[in-house]
Order: C-alpha cells, then structure tokens, then sequence
C-alpha cells in the first residue's frame, strides 16, 4: 500500500480492558481525524483520572511517529504500542495503554508484553478502513459549459463532484492524490481557474 495514495486506518474509536498480575490495563485505538493530539490525551486523561501510567504511540498520514513511555522504564510501552499501528499498517491512528498498576511488578519483558497484548486487542476489536488521500479542487465554469466540463472530468479521472449553483457553477472535485499533476494539466489546458486544498 501506498502511503502517498491510500491508507489504512480505524472507522472510530476502539478499546480493550484486561487484568495482568493485578495491574488494570485499558487500552484506547483512536482515529486523529485532524484532531490535536494534546486535545486527545487531556480527554483520555480526565476520562481515566489517576491512572499510574498514560503511555501512547502515533502514526500520521504525513508519515510522523512518535510515542511515549509515560513513566514506565524506557522501551517498554511507547515502542509495543507503536510496533503494533506498524504491525497493522495503520495511519492517522494513536493508540493509548493507560495502566493502574496493581502492587505486582511485571518485569521489562512483562510490560513490553502487556503494553502490546493491550494494544493489539483494542485494534482487533475496531473496524479497520481504507481511506484515499485525496486533493479537493475548486472549479468555476458558466452554467453552459458545466456539464460538458463535469462529465470530461467523470470520463477522464476517478473522482467525487458537488456542484454549487451561483452567480456561476461552482464545481468542487475531490480527486485521488496520485492524479495531481494530470488533473491539473488537464483544466490548465481549459483555461480554467482553481483552487485547491488537501484533505
């Protein structure tokens, strides 16, 4: 899979709950969707108060990662959370691990182990979609041309079309990100004015 093209990632949140040696594991699988992710660990962190450890990794469409051992010794959380949105392929995902330790140490190989048994179980119970990255284009023709212009793009380019009818039409046109440059090329020769943002 393409990362600049298409990727995988949640339909929405998931999560997964499990004791290990006393120790209250929740686990959290949660789409960013253009979220802020201080925004998203202050929700998590009111939700679940008083937790021993908050411990979370992120992937973004972008290609960011990062993660966070939250307070357990290094290694041991942040990178088995990270390694299991890997695992999958999953993009625009954080995966959050919050502990209530139970009075039982588990040992390095035990909390690497608990971090990603908790992780991966909250993903295996969510519905994993694909999503196309997609540019969104602006388009403005008189309403004489518009439809010959709609139906050139339908014919030419896989694509999504809204109108909007104004002083002119106004065509918005959500095209797949690998068709940039030849969609472009394409009004351009039309002498058509855009505009565009990604999505």
């Amino acid at each position: 899979m393409n990362i600049e093209d298409r990727y995988l990632t949640l339909e929405k949140e998931s999560t997964f709950e499990v004791k290990i040696e006393r120790s209250h594991f929740i686990g959290l699988a949660i789409p960013i969707n253009g979220r802020d992710i201080s925004e998203i660990l202050k929700e998590t962190k009111s939700k679940f108060k008083n937790a021993t450890h908050y411990c979370y990794a992120y992937r973004k469409i972008t290609g960011e990662e990062y993660f966070s051992d939250g307070g357990e010794p290094t290694g041991t959380a942040g990178i088995p959370i990270l390694n299991v949105l890997r695992e999958k392929d999953l993009y625009d995902i954080i995966g959050i691990v919050i502990r209530y330790f139970g009075g039982v140490k588990l040992g390095i190989r035990g909390l690497i182990d608990a971090y990603h048994y908790t992780m991966e179980k909250a993903i295996e119970n969510a519905n994993i979609i694909e999503k196309v990255i997609s540019e969104k284009y602006l388009l403005k023709t008189s309403y004489k041309d518009f439809n010959i212009l709609k139906n050139e793009i339908l014919k030419n380019f896989p694509c999504e079309i809204r109108e909007n009818f104004l002083e002119n039409v106004i065509l918005e046109v959500s095209i797949p990100l690998r068709y940039k440059i030849s969609f472009e090329d394409f009004i351009n020769k039309r002498g058509i004015e855009i505009e565009r943002n990604s999505q």
